[in-house]
């Protein structure tokens, strides 16, 4: 299956019941791809991390039927569209991995969710799902290549390019695994130095941790966020005490970053695309991301790419996630 470069939406299946899985956390909703816009209330609960694969997908399940239950008219809903937090296989039905969640290897997720609901379900993994949100509803519908960035619980991305969805061989954007620190830091994937171990949700809240727990004098906003207590730090904790100035938070923001921006540079450098988006979780500290993330990508940017790549913030506040995933179902199949 590929997006259709001109990619329109079926107004006789318009409406999609949309799942989210996250590495922390799940979301379902109702979306009318006619007028592009969630039209349920979402529903979200955190990942029941500690019940693996079987405990999470009952849990979805729950969601999705909540979703459907406060819609006026779930008989309308026509199909399902699911985004997962992981590497999927090459035709989108099973589950390769996820890093967050125990038990999911090979997992039959398309078959499970669409005997569930009793419809039919199509699936990619969250970074190809959201890069379609954004494209497609998030005002660069009239560009020809994008790549998009997602920092959350882990890090990926998903590019559209001459007006497709990019998945090579079925493992495109999978920028979290890119090396940026040889001999760095565990990453959840087993490996050493990927960009996940040092700017991702769990990897900021990680560095927290140990600052506050190294030296509380220096992270003081940490200390009085998290109540002086580091297993309470998160990476949100983390940003705010950046946005007050506590040294050895901004130092691991700056950190992370940094790094960061040069998987970007070097992202355009290899794909020239007319802009490049960053969303996720992480990226709702926008100024942080204004004063440090942006001036840095424009000071390493080649000049051959300045002026002629963008890059901005996403301003879907995650709603590219559902959006995207309820727009899969519009994918013409070839098999």
């Amino acid at each position: 299956m590929d997006i259709n470069p001109n990619l329109t939406v079926d107004s006789s299946k318009d409406l999609v019941l949309a799942l989210d899985f996250g590495g922390t956390k799940l979301a379902a909703a109702v979306v009318d791809l006619g007028k592009g816009e969630i039209v349920s209330p979402v529903i979200r609960r955190k990942t029941p991390v500690a019940e693996g694969a079987s405990g999470t997908l009952k849990a979805m399940i729950a969601c999705g039927a909540k979703a459907l239950a406060t819609f006026d008219a779930p008989q309308s809903v026509q199909a399902v569209g699911i985004s997962f937090g992981g590497p999927v296989s090459n035709d989108r039905k099973t589950v390769l991995q996820s890093n967050h969640v125990a038990d999911w290897n090979g997992a039959p997720l398309v078959a499970d969710i669409s005997r569930a609901f009793q419809l039919p379900a199509l699936m990619d993994n969250d970074g190809n799902v959201a890069a379609l949100g954004e494209w497609w509803f998030g005002g660069h519908r009239q560009l020809d290549n994008l790549a998009y960035v997602q920092i959350s619980t882990g890090v990926g991305g998903g590019f559209i390019l001459d007006r497709k969805l990019y998945r090579g061989s079925g493992l495109a954007g999978e920028l979290g695994h890119y090396l940026v620190e040889p001999d760095g830091p565990q990453c959840s994937c087993g490996r050493k130095g990927c960009l996940e171990s040092v700017c991702s949700g769990w990897a900021i809240a990680r560095d927290g941790r140990a600052a506050l727990a190294k030296n509380p004098a220096g992270c003081p906003t940490l200390a009085r966020l998290s109540q002086n207590k580091p297993e309470a730090v998160t990476a949100a904790m983390v940003f705010g005490a950046c946005s007050a100035l506590d040294p050895a938070c901004v130092a691991i923001v700056r950190g992370a970053l940094q790094k960061l921006a040069v998987m970007v540079v070097n992202l355009i450098t290899c794909t020239d695309p007319q802009v490049v988006v960053l969303g996720g979780g992480i990226t709702r500290s926008r100024d942080i991301f204004e004063q440090y993330f942006i001036p840095m990508v424009q000071e390493q940017m080649h000049p051959f790419f300045s002026g002629r790549c963008q890059v901005k913030i996403s301003t879907l506040n995650g709603d590219e996630l559902l959006l995207g995933a309820a727009l899969l179902t519009q994918e013409k199949s070839q098999d």
